[in-house]
């Protein structure tokens, strides 16, 4: 038998800033891409040596990228959108089912809020997608 865990439930959650710091989830979440984490391969092979020989670079983390039902008088996509304008950097944060288990905390900006082409038999929704700017904290 599996251990395997349902997705539906996953949050994508907004710090105020205050202190303590409340994390507000984002609204009508559709899809979620959490943060890649990589490293460059770079090679040092030599002529003395003979043989392929490679270092990993430094830490490289990718976006968080998702889409929303949009809502345009929602007050966490509104806040989404203002931040994108005023180039804001907030703490976010990634809580997994089933009992929401805070997995990923970063500041972030957000870099994109992109609503896709409306057609006449859809949902609004928003293209949506944070800058990591820090490190990653996560969970055990």
């Amino acid at each position: 038998m599996s251990d395997a865990i349902i997705g539906t439930g996953i949050r994508l959650q907004a710090g105020d800033g205050a202190s303590p710091e409340v994390f507000v989830s984002v609204a009508e979440l559709v899809s979620l891409t959490p943060p890649a984490q990589s490293r460059n391969e770079i090679d040092v092979s030599t002529h003395n040596e003979g043989v392929e020989a490679k270092i990993l670079g430094m830490l490289r983390q990718g976006q968080v990228a998702g889409v929303v039902n949009w809502v345009p008088t929602d007050a966490t996509h509104v806040q989404m959108r203002a931040d994108l304008k005023n180039n804001v950097k907030r703490n976010w944060r990634i809580t997994y089912p089933p009992d929401h288990v805070v997995m990923h905390t970063f500041a972030a900006r957000v870099q994109k809020f992109e609503i896709p082409e409306v057609t006449t038999d859809a949902a609004l929704l928003g293209n949506i997608a944070l800058t990591l700017d820090g490190n990653i904290t996560e969970a055990p």
